[in-house]
């Protein structure tokens, strides 16, 4: 089943003292590039975050923001930045002055600062915690945008069988008036050579082989059937577990070689007017295609 690289996710859990949550989206991309957003006493959990994102995401370019809140009022051994709590102190004052406020910095314009706090390697068990909660909502996120790529990739493969049976359905257009357009082709080849050839110095089977010559040329039932061949493995390839997408664009560029040829060969109008349709599907699935991760 086709899996779309669009989609979004959110993910949530709580623990004794935290509670993390989590939001991720991605779009079209060739390969998997995560970027990630959180509070900056977390990154020590930014590879290992990564990676595990990675296992599960093969494509697309990922955007995952992380948010860690405490939920507790009960004293947590959680360390105080020092010299970074002066420098905001300071910063502040001279916003303070400059703005001609005359209020005082109070502790609530502190506590926006998340870098003037930090878990040291004293509180092993506070991190496993914070871990925990961060890898977790990191996961439920992960989990609802990989539903959400599932669905628009069953809607995406449903569209794209579509697609391939309206191509195959030319394809039938065009080998139902084959015979005639040959037989028409054969009959003023006939008539104009007879014009020409009034003399009788050219013999009849000269005659029929040259006919037979420019029939091979305006043949296009190979094309015909190769069409038919490209057809039947795009739709295969469609329900491979192991799908790439470089495949499916191999297999469409070879479909459109064929087109042109047909179009090229046939010399009739209602020929030419398919080609033009079948164009357009080719390339309406080259670019839904884009979009399978």
């Amino acid at each position: 089943m086709l899996e779309s690289m669009t989609g979004y996710g959110r993910g949530e859990h709580t623990t004794e003292h935290y509670r993390a949550t989590a939001e991720i989206r991605s779009v079209n991309f060739r390969y998997c590039e995560i970027s990630l957003k959180m509070p900056s006493q977390l990154h020590i959990f930014e590879q290992p975050l990564k990676e595990k994102v990675q296992k599960n995401v093969k494509r697309g370019k990922i955007s995952l923001t992380v948010d860690l809140d405490h939920h507790t009022s009960e004293e947590e051994p959680v360390h105080i930045r020092k010299e970074a709590l002066m420098t905001r102190i300071k910063t502040l004052e001279k916003i303070r002055e400059a703005a001609g406020i005359n209020d005082p910095v109070r502790l609530e314009h502190l506590l926006v600062f998340e870098d003037l706090f930090e878990l040291t390697e004293d509180d092993p068990d506070l991190l496993r915690e914070q871990q925990e909660a961060v890898e977790s909502a990191v996961m439920k996120a992960v989990g609802e945008l990989l539903d959400m790529r599932r669905r628009e990739g069953r809607m995406l493969q449903i569209d794209l069988e579509e697609r391939m049976e309206l191509l195959a359905g030319y394809c039938v257009d065009v080998r139902e008036g084959e015979k005639e357009r040959i037989q028409d082709a054969r009959k003023r080849m006939t008539e104009r050579l007879a014009q020409l050839l009034e003399d009788n110095r050219v013999d009849d089977e000269r005659i029929e082989q040259e006919i037979a010559i420019l029939a091979d040329r305006l043949d296009i039932s190979e094309e015909l059937v190769r069409m038919d061949a490209h057809i039947s493995y795009f739709a295969e390839c469609l329900r491979d577990a192991e799908l790439q997408g470089k495949k499916l664009n191999f297999i469409l560029q070879e479909m459109h070689r064929e087109v042109n040829t047909i179009g090229s060969k046939a010399n009739s109008s209602a020929i030419s007017r398919t080609v033009v349709g079948m164009k357009e599907i080719i390339e309406n699935i080259r670019e839904q295609i884009q979009n399978i991760a």
